[in-house]
Order: structure tokens, then sequence, then C-alpha cells
């Protein structure tokens, strides 16, 4: 899926980011609660778009929130990077499914990497990850089921992230972080 690993990433957002903070992730995402960036600019875009809609139907009633959208240029410390205990799916099979599965369930960071890279399986996939979960693919965590639900993830249009979800490796291996324009 990619030859290695990447140093220059994005991240989309209606937030301005000066420093990374990690609690700020949502819980029950593919990797766990924590920071997530692009391995391409239009991948974060995408993201970046939809959290501002997402933004204007949480806020509808408040004048005074400001719901800019960012896009953000992050450069990773090659050298710290060689440091870190990194789990790197380089195909959306069915291990990456089980730690996706794994991490939406149990919430939170349920694994102790420093940074985990693999597909992104967003929150456009939720409806998938419903039907699975409520047995309409077959009998819940048989390999049947997860079978079709990773033929109906179209794996293979999945972008790639690199997550991270411990604020100590957070502040050692981002080097700079950069707004960008993305127009």
């Amino acid at each position: 899926m990619f030859p290695e690993i990447k140093t220059i990433l994005y991240h989309g957002t209606v937030s301005v980011i000066d420093k990374v903070d990690v609690s700020t992730g949502r819980s029950r995402k593919d990797f766990g609660k924590g920071f997530y960036m692009a391995v391409n600019k239009e991948q974060a875009i995408g993201m970046m778009h939809k959290k501002h809609r997402e933004a204007l139907r949480r806020n509808k009633s408040s004048d005074s929130i400001d719901l800019t959208e960012h896009l953000y240029e992050i450069e990773l410390d090659s050298e710290v990077l060689k440091t870190l205990d990194i789990k790197l799916f380089s195909l959306a099979d069915l291990e990456w499914l089980d730690f996706v599965l794994m991490c939406r369930k149990n919430g939170g960071m349920p694994h102790n990497y420093d940074i985990v890279i693999g597909a992104t399986a967003d929150d456009d996939t939720a409806l998938s990850l419903r039907l699975y979960e409520d047995g309409v693919y077959g009998v819940n965590g048989s390999l049947e089921a997860k079978q079709i639900l990773l033929k109906n993830l179209e794996v293979e249009n999945l972008g790639i992230q690199y997550y991270i979800g411990k604020q100590s490796v957070a502040d050692k291996v981002i080097k700079g972080i950069r707004e960008i324009s993305w127009r």
C-alpha cells in the first residue's frame, strides 16, 4: 500500500492548532482516541470539509463560534520515528479489521503502540460497521462476516492515516506544524 514511513503529513480541522493535544481526539475511532494525520493533502482536505459540516450542524444556534477550516502540514522527526513502537498495517486485511473493530468497540486507547499506520475506515464506513455489528453479514466475529465487511468497505479505495495516542509521543515526534493553504 505504501513503501515507507512518511515524515510530512496533513491534518484538516476547524480548530486552530499551535500544538497537538491528543486528548482532544474522539473515542472509538479506527486506532483509538488520539491525533490522526493523512498521508495526502486531498484526504486531509476532505476530512476538514466533513468536520466543518459536522461543526455547522452542531452549532447552528451559536454565531460566536469560529468555524474556519484549517489545513496543517505536520513534520515528523525521522530520527525519533526510528525509536518508536510503530504498528504498520500495509494492507486493509483481516488483521487490520480486527484491530479497528477492537479500537472502536473498546474506545480510548486499547493498545500500547506509539504510532499506528494503516487504512482509514472513516465515519463514512459507519453503516457497514453497524450492519456487521448487528449480524447482517452473518455471525458477528465470523470469518465470513468479516470478509463481507471488508468487501463492503472497498478497502482498495481507503486512504492512509497515521495515529498518535500518547501525548509524550506527540511531543517528541512532531518536529513542526504549520498551517498551509488548502484552496
